[in-house]
């Protein structure tokens, strides 16, 4: 083992209770044992994984469907939704053909799709004890590929498109490729078994498919034997491998609606009640801690956001199914999440960017590269009829009849009848988010937490960052992902401080990593006060650390249509400054200048302009290969160049800096006409906005600071 290796298992050991600490010890020497016994007694280990044949019940295998797959669901899809369904089609002729996309990576056809090879590298993924697979060298190729393909969720998909157009051919294949992965993966072998919660999204689409394909030609009695034997084996490892403690987060809640799919759609196992009954009531406890009580994700991550509320619909969806009553903390945690929703995107906002992104489902039956969060909106208000989640959607997508049936399209219509007025200016308290809107422009100040738990796994170095977006274009972007295990310098690069529109001191992050899903030192961030106007300020403490600390402030003040945001940096040394602002790709640089730069795109555009009490220089980058600098990430292993400015001064003492942030729809703003100057006052900073002459005294050193809103200078 590699010293580096070394010191990353003892990074993340020091993120650890002493009770995880215990409890991992013990399962890594079950998983120890399991792994000797296949190598000296196969048999005895063969038996130790095959259950009671009696503890199947397939005497009584019911033989039509119960959860949603259902005839009559693809009817009203197919009715309802006719081009997605052509697309799905599409999809399903491409799975027949093997040829498979995930992520940024390029289609390919794969010859096995049971078998765990890297298409791109060639390599296979050893065998051994899926516990003793080393996914994080990368020498094989990228784990997150093969995890995907592992789901099996094309088996679901396949199922619906049989249903949508009565052709058994899909059938036939969903059927074959399930046995050949069964045969292929022993439980507890391989990458596909390296963890619980892979096990638990396979469970999810393995017991939906299942149950679609009851009555059908193509579930013998064999292979139903043969798939509930599987199932049997994946709730098993599930229950012996759970994500605790520290890993503790939207892994778990996987986990447990993998059990919740497995109790409701194959309930021929025996011990489904009782496994149902515990998996309910952990799922509730589990979103208690994971869904805040403003509705937003501990995780701090707004795709795991849409990630964990999809697995939700899934496991109410199912369990409405079986017309079993949901747990009240379960639909609870549904209401205030689309609350979150409607705070954060409203009518035709873009969906927010912040922390992590890996493009994950819960469950597939349309032609969709990912879920949207308007999707999962729409499917919130077919389950509920809650009026704000029906305004996010716009319209019902094809998954929401799929889970929740003609009634739940009855009730997104009746919701969207009902909608509220605009979300307006907020604050979402726990996630430490503050929305700010002025007309058509909204801008997100992040003065949050890093993540969740001790590891912040899916968290970024983002603090006091802000985005804004003019009706539903991004203007100052969240760069996003970039890449979790593949390319390390993208991933650090990407989640890094200097990729998003906050201030980085001394080229250092704000918070410190210890590895690619774990940070050892967590920057803490306040909003310090919110005014009446919208205006908002806020700290963070991540630079404290440094042996001559640094306390950043920012301030964020809505002036109509346009945005001022001053930064001010408290330290005693010299330190080196850079205030950035990273843009959408759709937006190309069409002016600089020594304080200014203009951004357009094909329909709106914004123009920035800075302004400092020290001597700056304005840089602007793009597509910049060492450092990493000017990129934006559409997906998860997906990169596209993007331009990024950087107000960069080095001095000593304090040092404050502001950016006058103009939007523009249509024809751009004459720069000559606006202005932006700082001087330093008795008390305040001072400063001066063109046009209309606007002066703001803004005072970030006091213990408390304040904002005093622009007057007009010369006004009588």
């Amino acid at each position: 083992m590699t010293p580096a290796r070394l010191a990353w298992y003892g990074r993340r050991l020091r993120a650890m209770t002493p009770a995880e600490v215990t409890d991992r010890a013990r399962r890594t020497l079950a998983h120890r044992t399991d792994a000797a016994l296949y190598a000296a007694a196969p048999r005895l280990w063969r038996r130790h994984w095959l259950p009671d044949p009696r503890s199947l019940l397939l005497s009584q295998l019911a033989s039509t469907p119960r959860g949603i797959l259902l005839p009559e669901r693809a009817l009203a899809v197919g009715d309802r939704f006719p081009h997605e369904c052509e697309a799905l089609l599409r999809r399903a002729d491409a799975i027949l053909e093997h040829r498979f996309r995930f992520f940024g990576y390029p289609e390919t056809v794969i010859a096995d799709p049971a078998a765990d090879v890297d298409p791109f590298t060639g390599r296979s993924w050893p065998a051994k004890h899926g516990k003793r697979v080393d996914f994080r060298q990368g020498d094989v190729g990228d784990p997150k590929w093969i995890w995907e393909i592992n789901r099996c969720q094309d088996l679901p998909l396949l199922v619906a498109a049989w249903l949508l157009s009565g052709e058994a051919q899909y059938a036939a294949f969903a059927a074959d490729r399930l046995e050949r992965w069964i045969e292929a993966h022993p439980p507890g072998r391989g990458i596909a078994w390296s963890n619980g919660f892979e096990a638990g999204m396979r469970a999810i689409s393995v017991a939906v498919a299942f149950d679609g394909l009851r009555g059908s030609d193509q579930l013998t009695r064999e292979r139903a034997e043969l798939v509930a034997r599987s199932l049997w084996q994946t709730v098993t490892w599930i229950e012996r491998d759970p994500s605790t403690g520290s890993s503790a987060n939207n892994h778990r809640i996987g986990e447990l609606v993998g059990l919740v799919a497995v109790a409701t759609m194959v309930p021929e196992l025996e011990g489904s009640e009782r496994r149902l009954e515990r998996a309910l009531a952990e799922l509730a406890e589990e979103v208690e801690r994971q869904i805040r009580p403003d509705g937003t994700n501990a995780e701090q991550a707004f795709a795991y956001q849409v990630f964990v509320l999809d697995l939700l619909l899934v496991a109410l969806a199912l369990v409405d199914a079986r017309a079993r009553p949901a747990p009240e903390p379960l639909n609870a945690a549904l209401t205030r999440s689309a609350e979150a929703l409607w705070a954060q995107l409203g009518e035709d906002e873009p969906e927010p960017r912040y922390g992590d992104a890996d493009d994950g489902r819960a469950l597939i039956l349309d032609a969709a590269d990912s879920r949207s969060a308007r999707g999962v909106a729409g499917s919130i208000a077919a389950r509920s009829g809650h009026t704000g989640a029906a305004r996010v959607a716009g319209a019902l997508d094809p998954m929401g009849v799929w889970l929740f049936g003609l009634e739940g399209a009855e009730r997104f219509e009746a919701a969207a009848r009902a909608g509220p007025t605009a979300p307006g200016s907020l604050t979402l308290t726990d996630a430490g988010l503050t929305v700010l809107r002025a007309g058509s422009c909204r801008t997100l100040f992040d003065h949050g937490p890093l993540g969740y738990l001790s590891i912040a796994a899916h968290g970024h170095a983002d603090a006091l960052a802000v985005d804004v977006s003019l009706r539903n274009q991004p203007l100052v972007s969240d760069p996003g992902v970039g890449s979790y295990t593949v390319r390390p310098e993208v991933r650090t690069a990407f989640r890094g401080t200097g990729f998003h529109a906050t201030v980085t001191v001394d080229d250092a992050d704000s918070s410190e990593p210890g590895g690619p899903f774990l940070w050892t030192r967590h920057a803490r961030s306040r909003l310090l006060s919110s005014g009446p106007e919208g205006c908002a300020i806020g700290e963070h403490d991540g630079y404290l650390r440094l042996s001559d600390p640094v306390l950043h402030r920012r301030a964020v003040v809505p002036i109509g249509g346009t945005l001022l945001v001053h930064d001010r940096l408290q330290a005693n040394g010299s330190h080196r400054y850079s205030q950035r602002w990273p843009f959408h790709p759709a937006l190309e640089v069409a002016e600089c200048g020594r304080g200014h730069v203009l951004l357009r795109g094909e329909h709106a555009g914004v123009l920035l302009l800075f302004a400092a009490l020290h001597e700056f220089d304005l840089q602007l980058t793009k597509a910049q290969e060492s450092p990493l600098l000017g990129w934006w990430s559409p997906g998860l292993e997906s990169v596209v160049p993007a331009w990024l400015a950087a107000v960069d001064l080095e001095a000593e003492g304090a040092v404050e800096l502001a950016a006058f942030i103009v939007p523009f729809l249509g024809e751009a703003p004459d720069v000559a006409d606006y202005g932006l100057r700082l001087e330093r006052g008795d008390e305040a900073t001072l400063v001066a906005l063109e046009p209309g002459a606007h002066q703001i005294e803004i005072d970030l050193a006091a213990p408390r600071p304040t904002v005093k809103r622009s007057t007009v200078v010369g006004a009588a």
